[in-house]
């Protein structure tokens, strides 16, 4: 394989098992790669509070992009920057999943671990168990044209900022770092990880990802439970 300087991590479905866990091969193999003097970061659609229990799996020095690329962190404690929906539009959005009954939840921007939640609405995300009717919402919410429509599952919504995503919130990392993007890995299952697979010099899908990823990606690597994110490490390291 190339030189690679970046890993970039999905969470949910890549480097999370089905217990929600990461393993004890993936976290062996992140270590092996960070002593190998690469950088390891996440790159997910949780928030900060949802997401940091797992941050310990890294350096503390490695960045992370969070709320699909809404928030971008320099390390663990700094900032780089924040793109917020207004307030306007999360109020559209938020009628829209009301007149159709489907459920919806938002996240903020982090203030401190004593206030996790600040008043910047990072994401708004919905969710609906006919999948028939998620696709045609998540339709009609992209042809409005003002926001960047992602989903983590098939039968869910995550709206973000229009022209936020988790490639320009790499893009942004590695300007920070003077990292090419041929010099990134970026790994991910889901809708909101295409932009971030296509981006990267090395794109990965896992095996349990959506097909559209698949076709997508340079490498397909195993599921999130045959600790898939440990075997394309291995393989960078080779």
């Amino acid at each position: 394989m190339g030189t690679y300087k970046l890993i970039a991590l999905d969470l949910d479905g890549t480097l999370l098992n089905s217990k929600r866990e990461i393993s004890e091969q993936n976290l062996y193999w992140i270590k092996k790669a960070e002593e190998a003097g690469l950088i390891v970061s996440f790159a997910t659609g949780r928030g900060r509070h949802s997401s940091e229990p797992y941050w310990g799996a890294v350096l503390p020095a490695s960045p992370m992009i969070i709320s699909n690329g809404a928030e971008v962190w320099k390390n663990h404690k700094e900032l780089s920057s924040r793109n917020a929906l207004s307030l306007a539009q999360v109020s559209r959005l938020i009628k829209l999943a009301e007149e159709h009954r489907v459920r919806y939840w938002t996240i903020k921007n982090f203030v401190d671990e004593e206030t996790p939640e600040g008043d910047e609405f990072l994401k708004v995300g919905m969710y609906h168990s006919d999948l028939r009717l998620i696709s045609r919402l998540r339709d009609l919410v992209a042809s409005w044209g003002e926001f960047e429509v992602s989903a983590s599952a098939s039968n869910d919504i995550e709206i973000n900022r229009k022209g936020i995503n988790k490639a320009t919130g790499l893009a942004e990392v590695t300007a920070l770092l003077g990292i090419d993007p041929s010099e990134v890995v970026a790994i991910g299952d889901s809708l909101n990880d295409l932009a971030m697979i296509k981006w990267a010099g090395c794109g990965v899908a896992m095996d349990n990802a959506a097909e559209i990823i698949k076709e997508a990606a340079d490498y397909v690597t195993g599921s999130n439970d045959e600790d898939g994110v440990a075997r394309m490490i291995q393989l960078i390291l080779e």
